[in-house]
């Protein structure tokens, strides 16, 4: 009779099922289209043009919310050691360029167009995981990722609300993602950390980077303090909801990656842009449609459904393939 400490040995062992995988993917794509609407309704409807203090915001809560879990036993992270935080340095450099980049991407740019551009980061990937794991897509996903990146152009050059500074944070953003996620998974691999830990070690080293590039960098910690609806419960519930979604979108990140693989959490960014792209024109009125931009968004739309539906027959094929051996 096993024992159950050899049970859960055993338990870590097994690869995990399909529906997890499924789930962590499902979990991601939700939670990503949410903290996208919510960002952009804090900084578009309530005006709160202050993302450096957002995204401090959103680290001290995540931290502090994986304190309470871990008090109550509901999660488990290692001590930081000084190795430790010199081995996930680069990982926490992209994690900040990619947050506050994406922040600041959407104060100027629509939600669809910001969405378009975000799909440069599967290129990226599929870049960075040939040179780091030796893996390469089928010539369908690379026939995909090329419509995916001519709708952005296409998309870019009819922008009626052309931004410079939106189309150069958001360029920034993709490739600090891609980076993020690929070394999300080389680090699990070379440091034997878990997810939580490199979860946990990646917000406190963070933190006093963070902080100390609000306060010396930028005025926003004097100019907020003058907001005019810091006392609006509504504005408070939506900064309080961001806040608390990016400790769950990283948390998500993290799970997916770790459980499926870069690729597939690329792969399941293209199925949650299209339904930010669709919320992002319904719910926020600053976006100026013209027949050519729709066209892009729309080629751009095309592209990602047929990535992440290749993408998906790929991976099945290769799981018929492992079964076979």
């Amino acid at each position: 009779m096993k024992s159950a400490g050899s049970r859960a040995i055993l338990q870590e062992q097994l690869p995990p099922s399909n529906a997890k995988k499924l789930l962590a993917c499902l979990s991601y794509g939700s939670v990503s289209v949410s903290i996208t609407l919510f960002n952009k309704a804090v900084f578009s409807v309530y005006g709160f043009h202050y993302p450096n203090f957002v995204t401090t915001l959103q680290i001290v809560v995540s931290i502090l919310y994986m304190h309470m879990l871990r008090s109550i036993g509901a999660f488990r992270f290692a001590p930081l050691t000084a190795r430790g935080a010199k081995q996930i340095l680069p990982l926490v450099f992209c994690w900040w360029l990619y947050v506050i980049s994406g922040v600041t991407a959407l104060r100027y740019l629509t939600v669809p167009m910001f969405s378009v551009f975000r799909r440069s980061t599967t290129l990226i990937v599929v870049v960075g995981e040939y040179f780091m794991f030796r893996k390469l897509p089928s010539k369908s996903c690379m026939g995909a990722i090329v419509i995916m990146l001519s709708g952005a152009l296409i998309a870019g050059a009819t922008d009626l609300t052309y931004s410079l500074p939106g189309y150069i944070w958001v360029t920034i953003c993709a490739i600090s993602t891609a980076m993020y996620l690929l070394l999300i998974r080389a680090l699990k691999d070379s440091t034997g950390l878990t997810e939580s830990s490199l979860l946990y070690h990646n917000n406190v080293l963070s933190l006093p980077i963070m902080a100390s590039y609000m306060l010396i960098a930028t005025n926003e910690v004097q100019t907020v303090q003058a907001y005019p609806q810091l006392n609006n419960i509504w504005f408070l519930m939506f900064l309080g909801i961001s806040a608390s979604q990016a400790f769950l979108l990283n948390l998500c990140i993290f799970r997916c990656t770790t459980i499926n693989s870069p690729l597939a959490t690329t792969i399941t960014g293209q199925i949650k842009d299209i339904v930010t792209t669709g919320l992002g024109m319904i719910l926020f009125g600053d976006v100026q449609f013209s027949s050519k931009n729709l066209f892009g968004i729309s080629v751009g739309l095309l592209g990602g459904m047929l990535y992440a539906f290749f993408g998906y027959m790929e991976r099945q094929r290769q799981k018929r393939q492992q079964n076979k051996v």
